[in-house]
């Protein structure tokens, strides 16, 4: 029994046999714990607790307890495994600490999604280049060199659309609308419903319109979603002659004054225009 306690395989199984189980129970109260309060954290500790707490359990049984070689290929699988769980974890608990919970009035939130995956894709072939690099002992320096020729060929082949693409980023760093806003171009006008690498899709009355970003870049627009003041929107309408100016500009306020989107901190007019015509000014919340 002495012998075998001193074992270095068998004190690698007792550690991981304790130790795993009473890490998973804490961590799966913790996920609860998160996910009850909404926190965008449940998702990078669903990452240790389902991904890379095994993988790792798994490492340390197989270099501690069954003693296999660290440059074997097994290993380096394992090992390559743990190291993306790490790059995963390290990628996701940034965007949840960092972004995800920033107040709506930082710049942390006013972000777009599309600088987020710029920099995660580089950050992700970053990571994939430094575990090719120490775990299987590949030579990246020739490749980085490669990659560095190919995209100056590719950005002078495709110049026009990089020259899109960097000037619409530009745009949507800036934030001048948001998805639901709607706006106003020399193409179109209506709904702001998708937001992507190359276009903003708008959603008018005569149906989808497709304006690439560099166009809105180069141009100006309206956001109509933010105006200078309150909302507001006329409606004009006709009654008959015999119908008093007076009782129609009531009649009309006051169904304004009812309608759901109406705002109650602020009173609708009607006026009358002539040849039988009223405008009503609904302000709108």
């Amino acid at each position: 029994m002495a012998g075998l306690l001193g074992d270095p395989w068998f004190l690698w199984a007792i550690g991981v046999a304790v130790s795993v189980p009473l890490l998973l129970v804490g961590l799966t109260e913790w996920h609860n714990s998160l996910r009850r309060r909404g926190s965008a954290l449940r998702g990078p500790v669903a990452v240790l607790r389902n991904f890379l707490l095994p993988m790792g359990a798994v490492l340390a049984l197989m270099i501690g307890a069954t003693q296999m070689p660290a440059g074997s290929t097994p290993v380096r699988i394992v090992e390559t495994l743990v190291a993306f769980g790490v790059l995963v974890l390290m990628l996701s608990g940034v965007k949840a600490s960092v972004f995800s919970s920033a107040p709506e009035t930082s710049w942390r939130r006013r972000m777009p999604g599309i600088f987020l995956d710029v920099v995660r894709f580089g950050l992700i072939a970053i990571g994939v280049a430094l575990i090719s690099a120490y775990i299987w002992g590949a030579n990246v320096g020739g490749l980085f060199t490669a990659l560095g020729i190919g995209s100056i060929v590719i950005g002078l082949t495709l110049q026009n659309s990089v020259g899109q693409i960097i000037s619409g980023l530009l745009m949507l760093f800036e934030q001048p609308f948001r998805l639901g806003d709607w706006i106003e171009t020399p193409e179109a006008k209506g709904k702001v419903v998708e937001v992507n690498w190359r276009a903003v899709h708008v959603e008018t009355g005569a149906g989808l319109q497709i304006i690439p970003n560099s166009v809105l870049a180069g141009q100006s627009f309206g956001n109509l979603s933010r105006p200078a003041g309150t909302h507001t929107i006329t409606v004009d309408t006709v009654f008959a002659v015999e119908d008093r100016p007076e009782q129609v500009c009531e009649m009309l306020a006051r169904v304004a004054s009812q309608l759901p989107q109406c705002n109650p901190d602020a009173v609708p007019r009607a006026v009358p225009l002539g040849a039988m015509s009223y405008r009503t000014t609904i302000p709108l919340t």
